[in-house]
């Protein structure tokens, strides 16, 4: 059976205009009267279903010719290809969602210049977390890492970040260096509980995170200027082990001779 362009189009429910279009493209090509008029037959209307479920996953126009002109043999090995680019286009639309999501709007009617300072911090950040969570077991990441560095250093690090760094001249056996370390450990200790499993998991992250720090993304690494974090780190060390000898956790040596601190 054979079908004029308008009775076609209907037929396929394609438009007359993307029929022509196909034709000019040379993805479906049909036999012309004498006048010059397409006429489609049933080949051709079976062609047009095998377009529409191509395009239907995705495939260019430009490539669906190719695609039809393969072998059987080959088009596993073309759907295959497909669906990994469909699946890497749908992570990359699940990141652009998340990344919308954490677009929090501020109060009032913000600009369109702050909205956008937002939205290019959401995605700054976001590059900071894909870098970041390759130094992560999932299961650490998911539980403690992703929410620790999504806005790192959250508020509550930044002030104890700025007492330590206040205090950084003082005994770290001192009552006021002893409070600093409590709170420090406090606050690290919050995301985690009394999961040892999981508070492992995070120290070994956070020391493959560490040891790598001058490869963390720019963002993160201006984050890092803005505090003396080695400095710090330095001295919360010193007084977590001033804490232990208090404690009789550990002793130290003095001329040859134990004693307890």
């Amino acid at each position: 059976m054979h079908y004029r362009v308008g009775d076609f189009a209907v037929l396929t429910g394609v438009t007359v205009r993307a029929l022509q279009h196909y034709d000019r493209v040379g993805l479906l090509k049909p036999s012309r009267t004498e006048s010059g008029h397409r006429i489609y037959s049933e080949a051709d209307r079976q062609r047009v279903r095998h377009i529409l479920a191509l395009r239907a996953v995705g495939m260019p126009l430009q490539r669906i010719a190719d695609v039809l002109a393969a072998t059987p043999s080959r088009l596993p090995e073309i759907l295959n290809a497909q669906r990994a680019s469909l699946e890497q286009a749908r992570a990359g639309i699940d990141d652009a969602i998340r990344t919308l999501e954490r677009l929090t709007p501020g109060e009032g009617a913000p600009s369109t210049e702050s909205l956008l300072d937002r939205l290019a911090t959401t995605v700054e950040m976001h590059g900071v977390l894909e870098s970041m969570r390759g130094y992560f077991s999932e299961d650490a990441w998911t539980k403690w890492g992703e929410g620790y560095f999504i806005d790192w250093p959250s508020p509550a690090w930044r002030a104890v970040f700025r007492d330590v760094e206040a205090a950084l001249d003082i005994d770290p056996a001192s009552d006021r260096a002893q409070e600093l370390l409590v709170r420090a450990t406090t606050l690290w200790r919050a995301a985690i509980g009394s999961d040892s499993v999981l508070g492992r998991a995070v120290r070994e992250g956070y020391g493959n995170a560490w040891n790598a720090r001058d490869r963390w993304p720019r963002e993160l690494q201006r984050r890092y200027a803005e505090f003396r974090i080695e400095a710090i780190g330095t001295f919360l060390g010193n007084a977590a082990m001033a804490s232990w000898r208090r404690n009789g956790l550990i002793h130290t040596y003095t001329t040859g001779q134990r004693t307890s601190a």
